[in-house]
């Protein structure tokens, strides 16, 4: 049918100046549950991704016109039109988007790859092409070229972190702006089909100016079904070759410490060689140097978890997540913790295992903290009928450390570890609803012990995607420790659209242990936990409200209450497109088992925590936001904290950002040594400043400094009980003082060029500082000059990478 029962006829097919074309568009009114017959053009058209939609094979395409408002989850009408068109060849999908909007109204502001957080106008495309909503992708393309790229698995677990080779472009018109996608059919898993192959299709638009974002179909965030409800579009005969690809990369740089050069040649390599399977590998990969994590300072037992940023381990990720535990990234305001996961590849060549090491033998830090370099690795994943399946082994290289024995120099050698993962998943839809159930087994084998993990999961959503299951247990075999056991269920459901209630009980004995090639925060633990999210929008006086309340309680295995928390936070964005946040929580009291670090049990006191937060509208040229913060220590002290940021972007290519956070700790209680506890009055100073020029969408320079520096004084001392219970206050212990000062830097200056997809040439000059030192009357300016002074790593390095293939 045709929008309002008519041809809508824009013009004909006029050849006007420069060949370009004045395009008919027939506007093509869908209704629930048709399906898109996608147009197949023989041969290869003249076409180049430019943006511009004037090539002759658009012209005389039907265009699609379904967007309703989908942030905030009004699903009302748009004011502006957008005009979506599709064809097909055998070597992949080509996607042109014609926007209506006022010119003057327009958002361009050029980033690097995957930044989401940008306000700015933009397309993105999600195709679920499993085509039962068990898996996908999707691609942005933002004004300006900047573009976006993901994965997508039930029911709407989005992430950034696979990059694919596809191109994408946009331009300015005389009444908005257009896009261009093309997405190779060799870029993306699909399954084995017959005739006719379904992919499931979702577009949203962002309209920076309104910060708004427009969908079809209309499927808001707040809403219970996705994957299962995208709109089916149907291709004929999509087999496509057999798809290849090869990157070769050579690096030079120069360790400045060390006063050495670096030389680095190796490959990556992907073959597909059919829809449903691909092989790649790796060769001597070089992975450090050109990106950094966030700098953190983490003086508790728990470990602090970093995201995996190497394109290899991140390329075919989506078959080895057996949970929505696994990653735990959200866009709602509540704090959903840290992720618990039998895979997190940070394992495989990060820092070398302990090394066991006579008293008179030293090793210094940037030694034990280098990280290990990889022989290669090797993944197989696929897909056969219901069954999906994933492969990984990879194999790290002996580590030298450099140490001293007595002042004099020695070299000790650190063998390297050998990982193995093998993942199993049966999925079927039948009757709308979602089922699965998956193998997970794990492998970290070392000279010293092998540790193996096998894990069940299971899913379930029903055909309305109200009510949402997911489970997994496992067990882990580490040599010299007992077989552990532990696992979780969680159960989530949805009201009506904007309301949801999440479960989840979890049990870990005291054995289990998946942190060799996994995460798990801590074992010895039995917790509950719930979370209730509302979300309301279209009211006169604000565009939308999130409250979230949630709550968890835990008990170890002797019995002790280890640890508990009440969270409400609540994010108010008013008309203006201003932000205001409010939290607060309560911890009751506890007993810490974790952070003597092995010397016992103690109580800790309940604890309160007030935090507000603004956010000035993203629109602007000049944002700013600020937060303030108190909250209790563990026994009673209080800790004031302030911090906020300003971002600047005079025009679409230059971008500076300052943030900063002081906190003023009073009683931040530390573990020192044996059964020895202080309490401390603390500073802590946190700045970071980010500097981003593009000379085009696909070229930047970028200067990046995040510092994080704590000055600590002793106060008051304490002794760990023989049995549970609180501490016991004590007359300073013999010694040095244990008031102490940190510098932690990461410094960076980066040029990268994207010469094709996925091909990139990278000159990058890296300083990072891990310095700790006795407090004195040192001031925050001594602290950044020690550790600039004595950085744990110094590099440049120059690297280029070029993708060859089919």
């Amino acid at each position: 049918m045709l929008k309002n029962n008519k041809l809508r006829m824009i013009g004909g097919f006029l050849l006007v100046h420069f060949g370009q074309f004045v395009l008919a568009d027939v506007i093509v009114d869908l209704k629930q549950g048709d399906s898109i017959t996608v147009e197949r053009v023989i041969g290869q058209p003249e076409i180049k991704i430019d943006g511009h939609l004037n090539e002759a094979v658009w012209a005389g395409l039907p265009a699609y016109d379904e967007f309703v408002v989908i942030e905030p989850d009004t699903l009302a009408s748009v004011p502006h039109a957008t005009r979506v068109k599709f064809f097909y060849t055998t070597d992949g999908l080509y996607v042109g988007v014609d926007m209506d909007q006022p010119v003057e109204s327009l958002i361009k502001r050029l980033s690097s790859r995957d930044q989401r957080q940008i306000n700015r106008d933009g397309i993105s495309v999600t195709l679920d092409t499993s085509g039962e909503g068990r898996y996908g992708y999707w691609f942005g393309v933002n004004l300006g070229d900047s573009l976006l790229d993901g994965t997508v698995l039930p029911e709407r677990q989005f992430t950034s972190d696979w990059d694919g080779a596809w191109r994408g472009a946009s331009q300015t018109t005389d009444h908005g702006w257009s896009a261009e996608l093309f997405i190779p059919w060799g870029t993306v898993s699909m399954p084995a089909s017959d005739e006719i192959r379904r992919i499931g299709l979702f577009i949203s638009r962002k309209v920076a100016y309104i910060e708004e974002r427009w969908g079809w179909p209309g499927l808001p965030d707040t809403q219970a079904q996705f994957m299962s409800v995208l709109q089916e579009m149907q291709f004929k005969d999509v087999n496509p070759k057999k798809q290849y690809s090869i990157y070769p990369f050579a690096a030079v740089g120069r360790d400045l410490i060390d006063d050495k050069n670096l030389y680095k040649v190796g490959a990556d390599f992907f073959w597909r060689p059919s829809t449903n399977m691909q092989i790649s590998g790796t060769v001597n990969p070089d992975f450090g140097n050109v990106e950094t994590d966030d700098v953190v300072i983490n003086l508790d037992a728990t470990e602090a978890f970093f995201p995996e940023k190497r394109l290899f381990f991140l390329e075919g990720r989506e078959v080895f997540v057996a949970s929505p535990r696994a990653d735990t990234r959200s866009n709602g305001v509540g704090n959903s913790g840290a992720p618990y996961t039998m895979v997190n590849t940070r394992r495989i060549g990060g820092k070398p295992l302990d090394l066991p090491v006579a008293s008179n033998v030293s090793i210094p830090g940037r030694e034990l903290a280098r990280p290990v370099d990889l022989y290669g690795a090797v993944k197989l994943t696929g897909q056969v009928g219901s069954f999906r399946y994933g492969f990984l082994g990879a194999f790290e290289e002996d580590a030298v450390l450099r140490g001293s024995d007595g002042g004099v120099p020695v070299l000790l050698k650190q063998t390297g570890s050998n990982y193995g993962i093998a993942r199993l998943v049966y999925e079927d839809s039948v009757g709308g609803a979602y089922r699965s159930v998956g193998l997970l087994s794990t492998a970290a084998l070392h000279d010293s012990r092998d540790a193996l993990v096998q894990g069940v999961d299971g899913h379930y959503l029903t055909s309305d995607g109200k009510l949402k299951l997911d489970g997994q247990v496992f067990t882990s075999d580490i040599d010299g420790i007992d077989r552990g056991y532990g696992g979780f269920f969680d159960v989530e459901y949805t009201l009506r659209q904007g309301v949801s209630q999440r479960f989840g009980i979890e049990y870990f004995d005291d054995k289990v242990n998946i942190n060799d090639l996994g995460y798990l925060q801590r074992n010895d633990s039995f917790r509950i936990r719930s979370a209730h999210v509302r979300t309301s929008s279209g009211m006169s006086w604000a565009r939308s409200n999130q409250f979230d309340l949630r709550g968890f309680a835990q008990k170890n295995a002797a019995g002790y209450f280890t640890g508990g928390a009440i969270y409400m936070t609540n994010r108010l964005t008013f008309n203006n497109l201003s932000s205001m946040t409010f939290v607060t929580s309560f911890t009751p009291k506890a007993y810490d088992d974790l952070n003597s670090f092995g010397n016992g049990t103690y109580r800790t006191a309940k604890r309160r925590e007030v935090v507000m937060r603004y956010s000035s509208p993203s629109t602007n040229d000049l944002t700013f936001g600020g937060r303030v913060g108190f909250r209790e220590e563990a026994l009673g002290g209080n800790q004031l904290k302030i911090g906020g940021g300003v971002t600047w972007r005079p025009n679409d290519r230059f971008s500076a950002d300052l943030n900063y956070s002081w906190a003023d700790r009073n009683g931040w209680l530390l573990h020192q040594e044996s059964r020895n506890m202080t309490t401390f009055n603390a500073e802590q100073w946190t700045p970071k400043v980010t500097l981003e020029y593009f000379f085009s969408a696909r070229q930047q320079v970028r200067a990046a400094l995040q510092w994080v520096s704590i000055r600590a004084h002793e106060d008051e001392f304490f002794v760990i009980p023989d049995s549970p219970g609180d501490l016991i206050k004590t007359d300073k212990p013999a010694g040095p003082s244990d008031s102490f000062g940190l510098s932690q830097m990461s410094f960076q200056v980066r040029y990268r060029w994207e010469i094709a997809p996925l091909s990139d040439l990278f000159v990058v000059y890296t300083r990072v500082a891990d310095k700790g030192l006795a407090l004195q009357e040192n001031s925050f300016s001594d602290l950044f000059e020690a550790g600039w002074r004595d950085p744990v790593n110094d590099v440049f390095v120059v690297k280029i990478r070029y993708r060859f293939g089919s």
